[in-house]
């Protein structure tokens, strides 16, 4: 059922913010790092080294070895053997880790050329945050069968739109809100998140077109929201998902959003960029669905439209066969 909040003015709401911020998380803090970095590792520097795509990957290697050699301590080195990363579990190498970022910095005037500076930073960043990880991510395994049951609580749904963008769908009404809470643990849903947004990664239309987010909040209440999991673990998803993952969001469709979540947008949209306040678009009328394709490439049960679509493209590839 949909909770709102009764009070929901920018007093109200950063207050709210302040008690959920009782495992020391400082929430307005945080998103202002988040979007602050996501600015600093997506823009172009003049000193970037730009190659082209043929000779990036030798590039980047190179690069990331002259980072590892100027580290004197090594398990400040360890970051860069990536034993976090669970590429090898969706039959992927390293090199094919390395070609996502590449593929993220391409040069928008010329794609055949890529700013393999630009790829370097991000990659780091992407290094830093999985390393930070422990072994949340590594014991056990990171594998489809270890996620399953809590990406089904979470009722995530995928398709391709008719540009051959990855659409990911999240319906906050069809999440099952008491399943979250109860049975899983902050690291299951960590694990849940790092392993569904790599399948997102390596997924070829995601790669070459981008991606588009589509989330039906629900009218979902502050206190609800907040609480579904901490707020350090929500804030370092979305710092994995904005500032660190190399994949190309080229918009955040948002259907039944709640005022408060416009006030917290205020809040911290004084520290985005112009390109990432551009990209969400919050929809008052669902029939301005036909705006992101129509019924037909709608799944079915998402919202309030009667939408078609009965696939999910992450879901199909690898829970097929456990199902």
């Amino acid at each position: 059922m949909a909770i709102q909040d009764a009070t929901e003015s920018t007093s109200s709401v950063v207050s709210e913010l302040k008690k959920q911020s009782s495992d020391g998380t400082n929430i307005i803090k945080e998103y202002k790092d988040i979007f602050s970095k996501e600015k600093s590792s997506g823009s172009d520097l003049k000193t970037d080294k730009i190659a082209d795509e043929a000779a990036a990957l030798a590039l980047l290697k190179e690069f990331i070895e002259e980072k590892k050699q100027s580290i004197v301590k090594e398990d400040k080195r360890e970051k860069w053997d990536f034993q976090s990363s669970p590429h090898a579990h969706f039959g992927k190498t390293l090199d094919d880790t390395y070609m996502a970022f590449l593929s993220w910095a391409k040069v928008k005037q010329d794609k055949s050329k890529v700013n393999v500076s630009k790829a370097l930073r991000r990659l780091e960043s992407y290094a830093d945050w999985m390393h930070d990880t422990g072994t949340d991510l590594t014991e056990p395994a990171l594998t489809s069968e270890s996620v399953k049951k809590a990406v089904e609580a979470w009722a995530f749904n995928t398709s391709v739109d008719s540009e051959g963008r990855l659409v990911w769908w999240l319906d906050m009404g069809r999440v099952n809100v008491a399943q979250v809470k109860a049975d899983f643990t902050p690291e299951d849903h960590l694990r849940a998140f790092v392993w569904y947004t790599h399948a997102v990664m390596y997924n070829d239309s995601a790669q070459k077109n981008g991606m588009v987010f589509v989330q039906n909040v629900n009218k979902i209440g502050m206190v609800q929201c907040f609480t579904l999991m901490p707020a350090k673990l929500s804030a370092k998803l979305d710092r994995l998902t904005i500032g660190v993952l190399p994949i190309k969001m080229q918009c955040m469709y948002m259907f039944e959003s709640p005022t408060w979540i416009t006030v917290f947008m205020k809040i911290v949209g004084v520290f985005m960029s112009k390109k990432m306040k551009e990209r969400i678009v919050f929809f008052k009328d669902w029939n301005e669905i036909d705006k992101i394709g129509g019924l037909e490439a709608i799944p079915k049960g998402f919202g309030k439209v009667k939408g078609t679509l009965d696939e999910s493209v992450i879901e199909d590839i690898y829970f097929a066969e456990e199902s």
